[in-house]
């Protein structure tokens, strides 16, 4: 086992057991997982156990042409989707998907910048928060702040994969409200227009451009048939690598991979 390992009390656990059980084809390498393990590679299957903002460099060398990854992708607008990925040439196409949920991965692979934060670590919101120009009811099929993450899950992984004003946010914890609530939004910062779905409202500040484009958003949502980030077929490519944009298809670049999302049929 590596030192290297982010709990190794975990990995040194489960190779304990491993032997006291007699199993002698598993082997426990401690180490972060998002480097894989380069000295058995390449691989006919990778699993990932944690969900992840990125796709690591290293396993695109790391698993042989043909092979099957099974890996939990996460987007900003919450709820994580569950990609069966095969390599394919120089990168990876999704061959089934599905909605969970998992933790993210910890270690070099952790992307705080795309967990939700405080509406107030915008830097304009000191001078928005003053300037609320208009107020709309909006219920998203239900009433109420208990249910509204499951009411807009749809929305927000649609809007996560397609619209890069896109925003997720949520409360700060007090001594008075030791519960978070996430709400999320559209913020423009060219049009210096901030809209926020939170409370059974729609809340438009500074103008209400951000407002129309999310009302715009919503109508196209619903026409391409109400999809979520599993809907849609992913093509995965190291972020280097050109990619040709299509009027059908959304790219989300990050740092060590890049992800082509389309519809089927679209």
């Amino acid at each position: 086992m590596s030192s290297r390992s982010i709990i190794p009390e975990i990995a040194q656990r489960a190779a304990a057991t491993i032997a006291e059980l007699g199993i002698t084809n598993v082997q426990v390498i401690g180490g972060d997982g998002g480097e894989g393990h380069a000295e058995g590679a390449p691989y006919d299957r990778i699993v990932f156990t944690a969900g992840t903002y990125d796709l690591p460099r290293r396993l695109y060398d790391q698993i042989k042409d043909g092979g099957l990854m099974l890996a939990v992708i996460k987007n900003a607008g919450g709820g994580d989707n569950l990609f069966l990925l095969e390599k394919t040439g120089d990168h990876f196409e999704s061959r089934y998907a599905m909605p969970c949920g998992f933790v993210q991965l910890t270690g070099k692979y952790t992307i705080d910048s795309l967990d939700p934060a405080p509406v107030d670590a915008l830097p304009e919101w000191s001078h928005l928060k003053d300037r609320e120009v208009g107020r709309r009811d909006f219920w998203w099929g239900g009433k109420g702040r208990d249910w509204f993450q499951w009411q807009t899950a749809g929305i927000r992984s649609f809007l996560g994969v397609t619209e890069p004003t896109f925003r997720a946010f949520k409360t700060t914890k007090t001594d008075a409200a030791a519960t978070e609530n996430h709400y999320w939004g559209l913020w423009d910062p060219d049009a210096v227009s901030l809209v926020l779905a939170r409370d059974d409202a729609l809340m438009s500040y500074g103008n209400a451009t951000a407002t129309a484009h999310l009302l715009r958003l919503i109508h196209r949502w619903v026409d391409l048939g109400m999809p979520t980030a599993s809907s849609f077929t992913l093509r995965v490519f190291r972020s280097d690598r050109p990619v040709e944009g299509r009027d059908d298809a959304w790219i989300v670049k990050r740092k060590e991979s890049q992800f082509v999302w389309s519809l089927p049929g679209s």
